[in-house]
């Protein structure tokens, strides 16, 4: 009887933590195709990119990124604001995890060889919602950038 509860009391922890990891997947996913948009172009370039970048940031297959992917253009257009996302990432992910989306994010603006004003703006407004500084968001941009 005791195992059985153990098991039980398992399998739910173990579905909790999936669903929490799937949501910020998903809320990850989004952050990248809302930058991608913020030129109201998308390039092959940056698809390509942002692809690559969940890919390898999550451990995922392609077919599961294009799934991902899918998902978060669903919530995305849902969505009322990006805040909902970033809270996500900010209280779930460490400084180091959410430094590095931050990078992956810059190294998105430039995939297409040119920044749009409306893509700095976006990392503007992105980077204190994750909670981090703007020192944080330059140092990212600058390594992004090399």
């Amino acid at each position: 009887m005791i195992s059985k509860l153990q098991q039980l009391f398992k399998n739910v922890t173990q579905n909790e933590a999936e669903e929490k990891n799937n949501k910020l997947e998903i809320a990850t996913s989004v952050l990248f195709l809302e930058l991608a948009y913020a030129d109201f172009n998308i390039a092959p370039e940056e698809e390509k990119h942002m692809h690559k970048s969940i890919e390898d940031f999550f451990s995922l297959s392609s077919e599961e990124v294009k799934e991902l992917v899918e998902l978060a253009r669903e919530k995305r257009d849902d969505r009322n604001d990006i805040w909902l996302f970033t809270d996500q990432i900010k209280q779930n992910f460490s400084r180091d995890d959410k430094i590095r989306i931050l990078e992956m994010l810059w190294e998105l603006v430039y995939a297409d060889g040119h920044m749009d004003k409306y893509e700095e703006a976006l990392m503007r407004k992105i980077t204190p919602l994750l909670g981090l500084s703007h020192a944080e968001m330059i140092q990212a941009k600058l390594k992004a950038k090399k």
